[in-house]
């Protein structure tokens, strides 16, 4: 959940610190006095572009911090171990804009990169816009939801599925590759020559590691004998350490039984045999190394070509194999075209017959699936005063594809008698509002994030159906953490914090502040909500009504 948020400079916001808590919280304001700058900043914690134009006019940066707390979950880890962090259940993310235009993120105090932010975000936020309503339109998700609706029941198979796909589109490019592919006999002696360059290849990235340090050790041989010689008469040699050492445990061997002089004694005595054993180490180790020249210039040899064959076929040892087995396979393509063909046709006609059987189990999945979640959205929509309306996912075979050979679309009749149409077709604003407000209900339980933001998605209602859509959010605060931006009365009341969001002008500027009301304080917001900023003592008495209810 989303613990704190610190904003500075960001648009015309100068310095914003607030708390968050579990349960709903709404943010009201008036139009244009910064609510959804508040969302704006957490989208950049979420990974939005950010641009010169974010910065407050006249400032040098703006900086957003925000505080995460999260449960332990293998997932979770996975991503922290794949951004290089260690986990952590409390999370700070910051992230500065300059006004040059350029950004520098960090997470848990550590520089990171926007897709690395990118990679976090999805287990900390979802921010539900206006516009995220309306993609409910495109038929295209349509799919995404209801396999995100499906869960862990509906991912092994797809995995498996995706796997099985993936190799049948490479047979088919492969076959398509090689049938366009020019394999005249001058590109043929190409391929020959650049594959012999290639063919002996032994090493593996360990080993050109080990070579360049044995390298780096025989070119620094001789000022390595040089310190080696120094530190060995320093020692070792006439009027040396040891042998002074050994003068001075002699001189006390005679008092060392004198009371105070024994534990002097026995401290000098080891470390006599100390120095003693670290010299034997240093000098074993250097005994060790033997400057051999012909082996200097074999290895000097062996990098140089390593380092050709590199810059002309990859980076590393695996992008030379890599290499080495396509032109293997584009040599016996051109030599063997028809076998190589007829090979691979087996391959992908095998592949189609598997990725067909697996995409039929998606299918049957999905659709098992697909008449629960219709329930549930009709369940929904009867909260939303939607009682008359129905909703169908309905399902068309197509070419095979990346997930399988379903298109969903999303059908509904909104109306009593009404025939079912697709979405985008029928449903006015209100209505789609309400649907996508039931379809995240359900969805969200789903996902791992704990945090929800709805921005404004209850435009286009009022009276009962705007109480009924402040109380779905209500019911979803009870899983998640929900914050929510809004100019109606009637969702406000449902929240369990309420944050007033105001701008005024000094000095010639505009400055937004937010800040957490007291209970007396939000009467008069709901108040001012239900009549204006000429507060009424009806329009008090109706927000009392109205919070009292909720």
């Amino acid at each position: 959940m989303l613990v704190s948020l610190y904003i500075k400079s960001f648009v015309i916001i100068d310095e914003v610190s607030v708390d968050f808590a579990e349960g709903m919280s709404v943010l009201t304001g008036e139009t244009g006095a910064g609510k959804s700058i508040i969302i704006d900043a957490l989208g950049q914690l979420c990974g939005n572009r950010s641009s010169s134009a974010l910065v407050r006019k006249g400032e040098k940066k703006a900086i957003i911090q925000g505080t995460f707390e999260v449960e332990r979950s293998d997932a979770l880890e996975a991503v922290f171990d794949e951004i290089g962090l260690d986990f952590d259940e409390q999370i700070q993310i910051s992230k500065e804009i300059f006004a040059s235009g350029k950004s520098t993120i960090k997470i848990n105090y550590r520089p990171m990169t926007n897709a690395a932010l990118k990679r976090l975000a999805p287990y900390l936020l979802h921010i539900h816009s206006q516009f995220e309503t309306q993609s409910l339109f495109n038929i295209k998700n349509h799919l995404s939801i209801l396999d995100t609706y499906v869960g862990d029941s509906l991912n092994k198979n797809k995995a498996a599925y995706q796997d099985v796909y993936k190799k049948y589109v490479e047979a088919a490019r492969q076959i398509k590759k090689i049938q366009e592919e020019d394999f005249s006999d001058e590109r043929i002696e190409y391929y020959q020559a650049q594959y012999d360059e290639l063919k002996d290849l032994e090493y593996t990235d360990e080993d050109v590691d080990n070579l360049e340090k044995e390298l780096d050790v025989m070119k620094n041989f001789e000022s390595m004998s040089l310190s080696i010689k120094t530190f060995d008469e320093a020692l070792d040699g006439h009027g040396g350490g040891i042998e002074a050492l050994s003068t001075a445990l002699n001189a006390l061997e005679s008092i060392k039984d004198v009371e105070g002089f024994s534990e002097s004694y026995d401290t000098l005595y080891n470390l006599y045999y100390n120095v003693m054993d670290v010299h034997d180490q240093v000098m074993n180790q250097f005994n060790g190394y033997d400057f051999d020249e012909y082996r200097f210039n074999e290895v000097q040899e062996i990098l140089f070509h390593l380092q050709r064959l590199k810059r002309k076929y990859g980076y590393s040892m695996d992008d030379l194999y890599q290499a080495r087995d396509e032109l293997a396979n584009k040599i016996n393509a051109a030599l063997h075209r028809e076998d190589v063909i007829n090979e691979l046709n087996k391959k992908k006609d095998n592949y189609y017959i598997k990725a067909q059987r697996l995409a039929k189990e998606l299918h049957k999945t999905r659709s098992a699936y697909a008449k629960r979640f219709e329930e549930q959205i009709h369940e929904q929509l009867r909260d939303l005063y939607l009682e008359h309306a129905r909703f169908q996912v309905d399902f068309q075979q197509v070419e095979l594809g990346s997930e399988g050979y379903d298109q969903v679309t999303f059908m509904v009749a909104m109306n009593k008698g009404q025939n079912f149409t697709a979405l985008n077709e029928s449903a006015s604003g209100g209505e789609i509002s309400r649907l996508m407000l039931a379809i995240k209900t359900i969805i969200l339980t789903k996902t791992p994030v704990d945090t929800v933001i709805f921005d404004e998605v209850d435009t286009g209602v009022s009276g009962k159906v705007a109480s009924s859509i402040g109380e779905k959010m209500a019911e979803l605060a009870k899983s998640k953490q929900v914050i929510c931006i809004t100019h109606l009365p009637q969702v406000a009341v449902c929240a369990t914090h309420h944050y007033a969001i105001a701008k005024a002008a000094k000095d010639a500027k505009t400055y937004s502040h937010m800040r957490l009301l007291s209970d007396e304080e939000r009467v008069e917001e709901i108040a001012k909500m239900l009549s204006g900023e000429d507060i009424t003592s009806e329009a008090m008495e109706n927000a009392k009504r109205l919070l009292q209810k909720s």
